[in-house]
């Protein structure tokens, strides 16, 4: 039996979970201001992540080189994550303190940074797995 399916099940899940979960973010961000549609258009790409675990899921011989675009990508999410936290003008950390009405800052900070962070770890230790 295979060692690491358990966390390639696990990656798949959380990649699922983050895609619904920015989803319900841009959608909630529009009411009153008109369609969803430009905002949703922006996390599409945000699919592939999903569609990367997933193949890793279905076949991880076959798909094992998207382990390392899916690092790259990850990496770079990351990076400019914490570039837009820090850098403009401390508005989420406020909010991550202050608590105010809007509830998807707090959720980038304490969901979605760890959670990538997370997910590459498990994809590293996925790739340096062993497969029968």
């Amino acid at each position: 039996m295979e060692t690491f399916r358990p966390y390639r099940v696990g990656l798949c899940i959380y990649e699922l979970i983050r895609l619904v979960f920015l989803t319900g973010v841009f959608v909630h961000l529009q009411p009153g201001r008109g369609e969803p549609f430009p905002l949703l258009a922006l996390i599409t790409p945000g699919a592939l992540f999903f569609l990367m675990a997933l193949f890793l899921l279905l076949d991880m011989p076959r798909y094992r080189a998207y382990g390392s675009l899916y690092l790259v990508g990850k990496s770079l999410g990351i990076i400019t994550t914490m570039f837009w936290i820090f850098f403009t003008d401390n508005y989420i950390i406020r909010e991550l303190l202050l608590g105010t009405e809007r509830f998807f800052a707090p959720g980038i900070v304490l969901f979605l940074v760890p959670g990538d962070m997370f997910s590459a770890w498990l994809v590293i230790r996925v790739m340096r797995g062993k497969y029968d």
